[in-house]
């Protein structure tokens, strides 16, 4: 059987890379003289190549078995660390950052299935907690890590750090993971197609991702924005790191809250109380914002009240919508980290824009995001 703290460090490391390059984007973008919607592809296009990874990691293992697919996913991101460690080239950075981003998308789906290959479906839910903890706590430790590396090294040692971390993941996996005795059998592309336009027709699955997505949203709004709002706020991005933590901490109270809700309330109104903390964070942002200097305090306490709402209502989301897909439970699952990291990563894009044409724009953004999940979500509730 493979050790609980092998899985834990292979869900760490694609949360920590993605996140940890935040706090150092100003500097990056001053360093090599670009503006910031082009420094911000280094989030970007990792949040992309992740959510394509996430798709197409089923017809990988499919094709090459789990053990393969590991070792090919971990080679992609300890390659693409390394190639933007080693270039100020802005094209080869995106272009490390992308192969990092399939990679990582390997490492999250496989600490799954191989959690569930290795201790079997009724003892790997027991574990599979302790994985969930360790992607919400990467999120939170990533800009602090990366922080302290841009503070005391220079942002190229966020790349070494990752390259490290694989190559580690590596040599631990070429010890711990065994050949499979057979494939499983391949699932045709266009049959694969066919099986993703159906859960995208069937309404209640359609609208549960449409609200699970915005919801997410307002995360991906915030987590682009926030290095470029505070920038001016402290002489080093340390103290970016250490307010980040409360959002982490937030969300990770939120699931926790999620899972006593759900014993007592169906899905539907756990997701309205979750829902409700996010209008009245959002609220609050946007009224901080709008009457007081912006300051970490005024950005990460109402963001804290909406990551706590979004930590209850999510897993909510996507357990109801997981739950209309009947025997394609899998690729929906699977469908719903499309959607959510693919629009996260077309927001991120835009977020320098809006920031260009108001600071108060990302406020008024999740806003709305929160606004338009709860009416999708009501929306649901009178189809039933």
């Amino acid at each position: 059987m493979i050790p609980i703290p092998y899985f834990i460090l292979l869900a760490m490391c694609s949360p920590i890379a993605l996140n940890a390059i935040l706090p150092a984007l100003p500097d990056i973008a001053q360093q090599l003289g670009i503006d910031s919607s082009t420094v911000q592809l280094n989030y970007s296009l990792y949040l992309a190549a992740l959510a394509l990874g996430q798709l197409s990691v089923g017809a990988v293992i499919a094709r090459l078995g789990n053990r393969s697919t590991i070792l090919l996913g971990i080679s992609f991101f300890v390659v693409g660390g390394l190639i933007a460690l080693v270039t100020e080239h802005l094209f080869f950075m995106l272009l490390g950052r992308i192969l990092q981003g399939i990679g990582g998308a390997f490492t999250l789906s496989m600490s799954r299935a191989l959690l569930v290959a290795s201790s079997g479906g009724k003892l790997a839910s027991q574990k599979m907690g302790y994985v969930v903890m360790a992607i919400a706590l990467s999120q939170g430790i990533g800009p602090l890590i990366g922080s302290s590396l841009n503070t005391h090294i220079g942002w190229q040692a966020i790349f070494a750090f990752s390259a490290i971390q694989g190559a580690i993941l590596l040599l631990l996996s070429l010890k711990l993971i065994k050949p499979e005795p057979q494939r499983p059998s391949k699932l045709p592309l266009k049959m694969m197609l066919s099986h993703y336009m159906s859960l995208i027709r069937q309404p209640a699955f359609n609208r549960y991702a449409m609200a699970n997505t915005l919801i997410a949203l307002c995360f991906y709004l915030f987590i682009s924005a926030s290095p470029y709002l505070t920038k001016d706020l402290s002489k080093n991005s340390l103290a970016y790191g250490y307010w980040f933590m409360l959002v982490s901490g937030a969300f990770m109270l939120g699931g926790y809250l999620s899972t006593l809700l759900n014993r007592r309330l169906s899905l539907d109104k756990s997701i309205l109380v979750g829902n409700s903390f996010c209008i009245l964070g959002a609220v609050a942002l946007l009224v901080l914002q709008i009457s007081l200097p912006m300051s970490f305090a005024t950005l990460f306490l109402p963001m804290s009240i909406i990551t706590l709402g979004r930590g209850i209502s999510q897993p909510s989301y996507q357990s109801a919508a997981i739950g209309t897909a009947n025997k394609l439970s899998g690729m929906a699952a699977g469908l719903l980290g499309f959607l959510q990291l693919s629009f996260g990563a077309i927001f991120a894009q835009i977020v320098p824009l809006m920031i260009d044409l108001h600071p108060h724009t990302i406020a008024f953004a999740i806003l709305a995001c929160t606004l338009l999940a709860t009416a999708t979500h009501r929306n649901i509730q009178t189809m039933k």
